[in-house]
């Protein structure tokens, strides 16, 4: 009984002392996300979340997605893709990374399956790179348990020279927007604040009624953001009647808000966002004659908040044909603007039909 004993200590010695080896070495992803990093997709705690939503969503615009990319949903723990590339860059190079957490070490064992070793790198082999990718070329390297995939291998090993620690600023928003389920895309301001602006975050949700809300989160200390204080007192919320595909925007300085429009601009050019923040109303309405000259299916009504800066319809298009419209919703906070939308799920599928 006690060389029985003695045997089975002995073994859970070793394992133990190999499960530390392994996890010893494990990096934590977020020490990726430094200020040489401009822009930043991150989604983590994957496994823990709900997709089903998603997934139906998926399927309806026709991607099939089968059950084993749905298995492998519940193994990865957290997914990065980070650009180094400039923002005005119109070619942008990016590489994924995957965290599988824990089970990293068992994911390892059957990289082979689906790769072939080529010197440091591992390429995705042709019978995955044709069913799932189109024939694409993928590179992966496995760096302190992470899984680092790009379409070139300069651009993982780029990556890996990066200098690592953790970001405060990203780490912030990292921790505030974690519960959405479609992730958030960051442009990192933090080191070099674009005209006062220090955070601009996109998130993404699909709720239970297999509706996409898309939230962006603009944040700084400057006089754009300044210039929405005090709205609550100007008079214009409440129950109002405005125009489709028209920005109603509120503020206590023109000037500053002017420049909001070329900031958005900036960031969304070629965009519907582009075309609709040039044909805007400030301080408006409030007794507008040309509104109620429009017929009925060119009018909205809507119920305006004390500290909603921007309110607006707006028509979806798709190879200019309109599939819906939505409405564009902006909330002034102290030092942050949230802007958001919520996507039907008839115009998120044919939305995602057309960019299938």
């Amino acid at each position: 009984m006690r060389k029985t004993l003695k045997i089975a200590l002995g073994l859970l010695c070793g394992v133990s002392i190999l499960v530390s080896i392994f996890y010893a070495n494990k990096e934590n992803p977020r020490v990726y996300l430094s200020d040489r990093i401009n822009l930043v997709y991150v989604n983590e705690d994957i496994d823990h979340k709900n997709f089903e939503n998603v997934i139906n969503l998926l399927n309806k615009a026709d991607f099939n997605v089968d059950n084993e990319i749905k298995k492998g949903l519940s193994y990865v723990k957290g997914l990065y893709i980070v650009s180094d590339s400039s923002f005005i860059s119109e070619k942008k190079s990016c590489v994924g990374i995957i965290d599988f957490g824990y089970v990293y070490p068992f994911i390892k064992l059957k990289v082979e399956t689906y790769f072939d070793k080529v010197n440091d790198f591992y390429i995705l082999k042709d019978e995955y790179a044709k069913r799932y990718l189109k024939g694409e070329q993928i590179y992966l390297k496995i760096e302190k348990g992470n899984f680092l995939i790009g379409k070139k291998e300069k651009d993982i090993e780029r990556i890996l020279k990066n200098e690592k620690y953790f970001n405060q600023n990203i780490l912030k928003i990292l921790d505030r927007e974690k519960d959405k389920n479609l992730g958030m895309l960051i442009l990192n301001l933090g080191k070099n604040p674009l005209g006062g602006f220090d955070e601009l975050v996109l998130t993404g949700e699909v709720n239970k009624k297999e509706e996409m809300i898309l939230t962006a989160n603009i944040g700084g200390k400057n006089d754009i953001i300044k210039s929405f204080n005090g709205i609550a007192q100007d008079g214009l919320s409440g129950k109002k009647t405005i125009e489709k595909n028209k920005l109603y925007l509120r503020s206590t300085r023109d000037a500053e808000l002017r420049s909001f429009l070329f900031f958005l601009n900036y960031f969304f050019r070629d965009s519907f966002i582009e075309g609709v923040s040039s044909n805007v109303y400030i301080n408006s309405p409030k007794n507008d004659e040309k509104i109620a000259t429009l017929s009925s299916d060119k009018v909205m009504d809507v119920e305006i908040e004390k500290k909603q800066f921007m309110s607006g319809y707006i028509d979806i298009k798709v190879k200019n044909k309109v599939i819906g419209n939505v409405e564009l919703k902006g909330i002034a906070e102290e030092d942050r603007l949230r802007i958001s939308t919520i996507l039907s799920e008839e115009i998120v599928v044919n939305l995602l039909r057309a960019a299938k």
